[in-house]
């Protein structure tokens, strides 16, 4: 069965391939509860001129219709770097279960509460949420300097 590890090296390998096309560095995998990876994205903000084509919206959307149907409760998002709000909300309202993310954002935006610590969504469960799988690794990639 794949690991944790595996799944974030696939992450950052999809926020290369982001980086080297001119978008923001950042890729994404979504895994079935036996760990079989079921869908990826990665970051298409600017080569598709669309603010909200985040790695994580595009593993969710290619997930939800790999599989035809709303729900990835019991699944893992895997994230090399931490989903923003929009991409936050998303994963809550596909009910996913499990969120790894390789490395927190230096300064994120103030948001309360946020969609991970919210019980905002009525019976929707809360995903765990695991931070710093390969943080370094993720961290070299997201260099801003060479970012769009």
């Amino acid at each position: 069965m794949p690991t944790d590890q595996n799944h974030m090296r696939r992450c950052i390998d999809l926020a290369h391939e982001a980086k080297e096309e001119g978008d923001f560095p950042f890729g994404s995998l979504i895994a079935d509860s036996g760990g079989n990876p079921v869908a990826e994205g990665r970051n298409r903000e600017v080569t598709e001129s669309d603010v909200t084509w985040h790695a994580e919206m595009e593993a969710v959307r290619n997930a939800t219709r790999k599989l035809r149907c709303r729900s990835l409760e019991g699944m893992t998002l895997y994230a090399s770097g931490e989903p923003c709000l929009m991409c936050a909300v998303a994963i809550r309202r596909a009910g996913i279960s499990r969120v790894v993310v390789a490395a927190r954002t230096a300064n994120p935006i103030p948001v309360e509460p946020h969609p991970f610590t919210a019980e905002a969504f009525g019976d929707t469960p809360m995903p765990r949420v695991t931070y710093g799988i390969l943080e370094r690794e993720a961290l070299e990639v997201q260099d801003r300097e060479s970012s769009p």
